[in-house]
């Protein structure tokens, strides 16, 4: 299988923010779930289908002018479907380190095949 992994900036502005300037996590969530179905378009010909399952959890908050790093990679590819992990980073300005802020997990299903059986006349 070919990895697919992807990094997308991501800026956090006071539009997405609450009053104290917290992202808001369904801005986020937004966000990392169209990010996920980057490494996963070229196995769909068509649009790509809702999202089967998924788990998302906020581990902590990003605030206004925060610059986050949103990784997608595929990490598995089956008949069922495509699973995807995501993990959001920002860089901790005392250190040169990532903090992870969230992370998840999402599966796309397989897209549907039909197949017609013709016969000559």
């Amino acid at each position: 299988m070919k990895t697919h992994h992807i990094n997308t900036p991501f800026i956090v502005t006071k539009d997405i923010s609450n009053s104290n300037g917290f992202l808001l996590p369904h801005a986020l969530y937004d966000k990392i779930k169209t990010v996920a179905a980057y490494p996963v378009k070229e196995f769909y010909l068509q649009e790509i289908p809702q999202i089967g399952d998924f788990k998302f959890k906020m581990y902590k908050n990003a605030f206004v002018n925060d610059k986050l790093t949103i990784q997608a990679q595929l990490v598995k590819q089956n008949k069922e479907g495509y699973l995807v992990n995501i993990t959001v980073t920002k860089e901790k300005s005392t250190t040169n380190h990532q903090e992870r802020i969230c992370s998840a997990l999402f599966d796309f299903p397989v897209e549907k095949t039909y197949s017609t059986n013709r016969t000559a006349c």
